[in-house]
């Protein structure tokens, strides 16, 4: 069990991550905070808040270029559709709210 630990908290060249440490260390936090916050604590809302910022920072520096390699194309590729889809957009020829329209002229 200890071994797939160390094996998450590695980076590509097995050097100890200092964000996947950071990251993990952050999440078994939050997740006593909430523990502690349902059960004897009163913890405010800005708390998790800035746990929520910090955890999205830690994720980013983690993820780093590899996130963008493999997700920038398919953000292009979602953009490119609704482009496509934009462009063929046409008018109907009867509005809704035009006086002769009636309940059931959807087509």
């Amino acid at each position: 069990m200890e071994s797939k630990i160390k094996e998450i908290l590695r980076d590509e060249q097995g050097n100890l991550s200092a964000a996947r440490v950071l990251l993990t260390g952050s999440m078994l936090f939050a997740g006593a905070l909430i523990i502690l916050d349902s059960t004897i604590w009163e913890v405010p809302e800005p708390v998790y808040v800035l746990l929520g910022s910090w955890g999205i920072g830690l994720l980013a520096w983690a993820g780093g270029p590899r996130v963008a390699q493999y997700l920038a194309p398919q953000v292009g590729a979602v953009a490119s559709g609704i482009a496509q889809a934009a462009k063929r957009l046409r008018r109907p020829d009867l509005l809704d709210n035009d006086a002769k329209f009636r309940e059931h002229d959807e087509k």
